[in-house]
């Protein structure tokens, strides 16, 4: 899953800077609320990390096109909180003609993100049959964020999902693309494709659809893209657990997420990790 980086930069790409954008302040995910991550130790509510990876895909699709949108990989990692309105700079060194080594730093220089894009020459699919479809649960009967409810290999409900191109809609209730600050004008219009950063937001969707959480924190995404969804397509999302363990109080889930669109086609896969019960601890622990 992770993308494929060659040792050397060829050169840098033009850095792109971004205001950053929490539109998940009235999310269920009180990690986003000023007060509930202050209690955390945070100075403000979270830019969610999709919208972060999100800023980190306008590099890959600059380089790429549109060809790294339907068949392209990427991996990010959140590091340090990104908060509303600050600017944020989307660094790109070129390994290769195929890859990208990434960064997200604040106006203080502060390394927030970091991750890898390229373009595979080719990927097979994962057998969807791996992937077994399930039954979501009631929501008062998810499951608690502890490591005895959520072994490794068990598999979660999975989510239903009708794509509606070009107006997706994020947690703001807004369009998907204007919330993670996404210019690029292939997400608008008749012929819009779906945003990249979409398979982190449905894994997320689908952590909470199986997952009792509170606040909780999303860390890492390593995606790859298979195809684009079709505007109108009915969706699926099954994912299981990749691993569960503890660590500084945290308890952390990796999901192995499969979209399927119609006909059982792999759309994209994501190994997803999140901070699905957080201590409390001072910011950055």
């Amino acid at each position: 899953m992770t993308p494929t980086a060659r040792s050397e930069a060829i050169n840098i790409c033009p850095p792109i800077r971004v205001t950053a954008n929490n539109y998940a302040l009235h999310s269920d995910n009180k990690m986003h609320d000023d007060s509930t991550a202050a209690e955390y130790g945070f100075r403000g509510g979270l830019v969610p990390g999709v919208g972060v990876y999100a800023y980190m895909t306008q590099q890959a699709v600059r380089a790429f096109g549109r060809e790294w949108i339907e068949r392209g990989a990427m991996r990010g990692k959140f590091l340090k909180p990104v908060y509303h309105g600050e600017t944020v700079t989307v660094h790109a060194e070129q390994l290769a003609t195929d890859a990208l080594k990434l960064s997200v730093v604040n106006s203080e220089g502060t390394v927030c993100a970091v991750g890898e894009a390229s373009l595979p020459t080719h990927t097979a699919p994962p057998e969807s049959s791996h992937f077994a479809e399930a039954a979501l649960p009631q929501y008062e009967r998810r499951r608690p964020p502890d490591l005895e409810h959520l072994p490794k290999g068990e598999t979660l409900g999975t989510l239903p999902f009708s794509v509606e191109l070009p107006g997706l809609r994020g947690e703001s209730g807004g369009l998907f693309y204007e919330d993670v600050c996404d210019p690029l004008e292939w997400y608008r219009g008749p012929e819009a494709v779906c945003h990249p950063a979409w398979i982190g937001a449905l894994a997320n969707r689908v952590l909470a659809a199986n997952i009792e959480l509170g606040p909780w924190i999303h860390t890492e995404t390593h995606a790859q893209h298979f195809a684009s969804p079709l505007n109108g397509e009915e969706t699926q999302v099954r994912a299981r657990i990749h691993d569960s363990f503890e660590k500084k109080g945290h308890v952390f889930v990796v999901a192995d997420v499969l979209w399927l669109g119609r006909g059982g086609r792999s759309l994209a896969r994501a190994v997803h990790t999140a901070i699905v019960r957080p201590a409390h601890v001072h910011a950055g622990a």
